[in-house]
């Protein structure tokens, strides 16, 4: 049988259903962190996750994921702003939990360590473009990058707002008072 998350006739809600329940079995306590998010996914894939950002290029993908003999490497653009990166994150985390098999690079380093050369990450670049994940994968990816941000949001949202001192609280209050003033007397 084929599997609906990997099937490009899947229709929208089947899979909104299917990427809802795995997600639902990851934890999404407030306040939500992005690496206790990929902490999850990792141990799921008994691999490492490490993120480094690069600045790719414009024409190219915001991320990839390069997958090597020990540990998954989330490369993603650095010079998109902060919450784009953390979709193009959350994006690529997706292709990971749902085990697609876009672009798998050999151990390319030889070590431990997640330091890239700005060469190699253009050459996985290329590779990816060329090689990347089917339609199906990329709408799961997209879908469940969109349903963790709604998740990441709600998880954000419970956080109570720091305790403020008196004295802070007191100064915001004449603040916002000198605002309320202004706004009427003009």
């Amino acid at each position: 049988m084929t599997d609906p998350l990997r099937a490009d006739g899947t229709d929208l809600s089947t899979l909104r259903r299917l990427i809802d329940e795995m997600l639902d079995e990851l934890v999404w306590d407030p306040p939500f962190d992005l690496d206790r998010l990929l902490g999850q996914i990792s141990a799921r894939r008994g691999k490492r996750i490490s993120l480094y950002p690069a600045a790719l290029p414009r024409d190219g993908a915001g991320g990839l994921v390069i997958e090597r003999a020990k540990d998954l490497v989330i490369v993603f653009d650095e010079t998109l702003p902060p919450l784009q990166q953390e979709h193009v994150i959350m994006h690529e985390a997706a292709h990971i939990l749902f085990e697609h098999s876009g672009t798998s690079l050999e151990d390319l380093t030889g070590d431990e360590f997640t330091e890239l050369d700005p060469e190699l990450v253009e050459t996985a670049q290329r590779f990816a473009r060329r090689d990347g994940y089917s339609g199906a994968e990329e709408k799961v990816a997209e879908i469940a990058a969109a349903l963790m941000w709604m998740r990441a949001g709600a998880a954000r949202s419970m956080v109570p707002a720091p305790h403020r001192s008196r004295a802070v609280a007191e100064a915001n209050a004449r603040f916002e008072a000198a605002l309320m003033n202004r706004r009427t007397s003009s």
